[in-house]
């Protein structure tokens, strides 16, 4: 512990009156996978005190950007999946391969030009894959090229088809050659190659001409299998195509994806027109499965089976309101769907009460953003590493958007270590009541009271979390996240808006080196406007990085909901710090300390009002409070403490139908806090606030 004395801030949950008491509290569930790093630096005096016992931390990588519209193909010979390519709002050139783990990027002698649109297939008869057309930004392409595991190579053709995308590929083994089917700008043409060159084919009856299909090779019945947006399945049997009928069939779709499902023998559809559907082939009808878990419906995404681990591998694609361009990896073993990797992934606190982890080495690779479920005492994180740490990508400990949306009786939460949002106040034609809830923690914002559009001091919006000035200081000691927003007024129709998270409060210490590429966010959660009032802005909250050398170009952010309130606080400790990234707000720095107990945060808890016990946990729901009394009027309300020292004072904030009651302060004594309060009928809330110097 430093010599300077920090200031503790302390706050029990939200408690609820009809008049009932009540707390909010969350826990979350999540894993994470683990890779290692090597350091390279010599080793300085600074020891973060991990004992290693957990292990390398790292997670899966994905494809970067994620991306749409790309091409993917199996190469059994290196037993890989191979993807080029794609749209990322500009066209990708990159090659990348899965072998069962991480995706891996390949940096080939000769590739072709970025493109989207474009197909790929592997081609059994001559060993390698084969890639056509597609688009690019001086227009759409013609070009054939081949993929040999090490580089691709362009092939002359003495006849091609014409420049075209989304067009359907497949390869047909029967007949050891490719089939590529329309496409935009490609009528209804059926082109054959042969592995030098391409032939138009001439059937005696063609397919609708369309762009936007799937197509399979279906290997037990040697035929290619075709299905997109006029809604019928189509069959081609090296010489002609034929419409088959079904009993059931999928609805009309654009740009879904098929393959030949070899754990079952059928051809596998999944989505297409943002539909997240599952359906299954057999060369009679179609079945839709329903699997327990489905990736989100989206278009222009691809699958590939993999031969030797036996699954149907899904990648990316355009997921209509959520990502344009998703880079998530899903993987189908016949019957159920599991996601593999994607963009966001979770580290999990549940198992770990204190919320510190004994790492050896820390890897957070570029394209993912590494976000946090909480441990039941909503503990800060602390990552403690032997080796080196990277952080390529981004860690966000920050806490939930206010959205508007959410369940009655559901806050917006804090991140790690940070508080709960206050939930705006009901419609008042169904509450009784325009006041909306406090936020929780220390700083927790007041709530909106008055539903007039034009009130005194702005009384109907939720006022912002605050952290700096409230808790915690500049050696981040007690470790502590930021507090909830307020939750806004609302009107006799309207719901009030719901207050933001608080930022969570993160640790990351390594006895070695800490490079920041990436970015670590603790920042508190927005708000939204909803037409009765805005909840307040959560606080920011804390981030401590301490090394032997702490460096890079990322940044740092533990800002309360937006950037122009840079409320949280940030301490770099190092003995070299060439940090160069942005910071808000700026950072605090020194040489490292020797390891404070940081997670040593007093706690309050309403156990009774008017002599009934509390519920433990609160459920937080306004329309089902946790304690119910008869009669309005004064209410004696008892609350116990931990960690809190003798003498400390105690306020208690009551929020009404009608406004905001204070309460206090009362001292301290032997771990209870006794009020006595006059409350008037309704549903409300009780909070109980203390601050002492350690």
């Amino acid at each position: 512990m430093h010599a300077h004395h920090p200031s503790c801030d302390l706050t029990s949950p939200v408690v609820r009156f009809h008049p009932r008491s009540r707390s909010f509290l969350r826990a979350l569930l999540a894993g994470v996978a683990v890779a290692a790093l090597q350091a390279a630096d010599p080793d300085l005096p600074f020891t973060s005190g991990s004992t290693g016992a957990d292990g390398p931390l790292a997670f899966r990588e994905i494809v970067v950007g994620g991306r749409q519209q790309h091409a993917m193909a199996y190469d059994p010979v290196r037993q890989e999946v191979v993807l080029f390519g794609g749209n990322l709002g500009f066209g990708s050139a990159e090659t990348w391969v899965w072998q069962g783990g991480n995706w891996v990027r390949r940096l080939p002698p000769t590739s072709p030009p970025d493109r989207w649109g474009h197909c790929m297939v592997w081609d059994a008869a001559r060993g390698e894959i084969v890639m056509f057309g597609g688009t690019r930004s001086t227009g759409r392409l013609n070009d054939t090229w081949t993929w040999n595991g090490t580089t691709w190579t362009e092939k002359n053709p003495a006849d091609r088809p014409s420049p075209r995308d989304n067009f359907a590929m497949t390869y047909d083994a029967a007949r050891n050659q490719a089939v590529l089917f329309g496409g935009n700008n490609g009528g209804d043409q059926t082109w054959l190659w042969d592995g030098s060159n391409w032939t138009l084919a001439n059937p005696a009856t063609k397919a609708p001409a369309t762009g936007g299909n799937g197509m399979a090779y279906d290997a037990v019945r040697q035929e290619v299998v075709m299905f997109g947006p006029h809604g019928q399945t189509w069959i081609w049997n090296g010489a002609t195509w034929a419409q088959r009928p079904s009993f059931e069939v999928p609805s009309a779709r654009s740009n879904p994806s098929l393959i030949q499902d070899g754990t079952s023998n059928t051809i596998l559809l999944f989505s297409g027109s943002n539909l997240a559907e599952t359906w299954s082939w057999n060369g009679v009808n179609w079945t839709r499965r329903n699997p327990a878990t489905t990736p989100s419906g989206r278009q222009f995404h691809d699958m590939a089976w993999d031969a030797v681990r036996q699954r149907v591998v899904l990648f990316g694609g355009s997921i209509s309101g959520v990502d344009a361009n998703s880079g998530d990896t899903w993987l189908w073993n016949g019957t159920d769907w599991t996601l593999w990797s994607n963009k966001t992934q979770f580290f999990d606190l549940a198992g770990r009460a204190n919320g510190i982890f004994n790492f050896t080495t820390i890897n957070v690779p570029p394209g993912i953003t590494v976000q946090f479920r909480r441990n039941s005492g909503n503990t800060p994180v602390r990552w403690l590493a032997t080796g080196d740490v990277a952080i390529n990508g981004v860690i966000d400990a920050g806490g939930q958007f206010g959205d508007n949306a959410l369940p009655v009786g559901t806050v917006a939460a804090g991140g790690p270590g940070g508080y709960d949002g206050g939930r705006g106040a009901l419609r008042q034609d169904a509450s009784g009541s325009f006041v909306g809830a406090p936020g929780q923690g220390p700083g927790g914002g007041a709530p909106g009271t008055d539903p007039a559009v034009t009130s005194p001091e702005n009384l109907r919006d939720g006022r912002d979390g605050q952290h700096a000035g409230t808790y915690g200081n500049a050696f981040l000691q007690p470790l502590a996240g930021g507090s909830g927003g307020g939750g806004g007024a609302s009107t006799p129709t309207v719901n009030g808006g719901n207050g933001g998270g608080g930022g969570g409060a993160l640790m990351i210490a390594s006895s070695r080196d800490i490079l920041l590429n990436g970015v670590i966010r603790a920042n508190g959660g927005s708000r939204q406007w909803t037409g009765a009032s805005m909840g307040g802005r959560g606080s920011g909250g804390a981030i401590l990085l301490r090394a032997d050398r702490i460096t890079g170009p990322g940044s740092l952010e533990a800002y309360g909901g937006e950037a122009n309130n840079p409320n949280g606080r940030i301490r770099i400790e190092a003995y070299v710090r060439t940090l160069n990234g942005g910071q808000t707000p700026p950072a605090v720095v020194g040489l490292p300390a020797a390891n404070g107990e940081l997670n040593q945060i007093g706690t309050l808890t309403i156990i009774s009002v008017d002599g009934a016990n509390v519920l433990q946990p609160p459920t937080g729901n306004p329309l089902t409070p946790d304690v119910v009394f008869s009669d309005a009027g004064p209410v004696n309300v008892v609350v116990n403490g931990v960690g809190i020292p003798n003498g400390t004072p105690v306020t208690l904030r009551v929020t009404t139908g009608t406004g905001v009651i204070t309460a206090g302060p009362v001292n301290f004594q032997n771990g209870t806090a006794t009020f006595n309060v006059t409350v008037p009928a309704g549903v409300g809330t009780l909070q109980a606030i203390a601050q002492f110097t350690l």
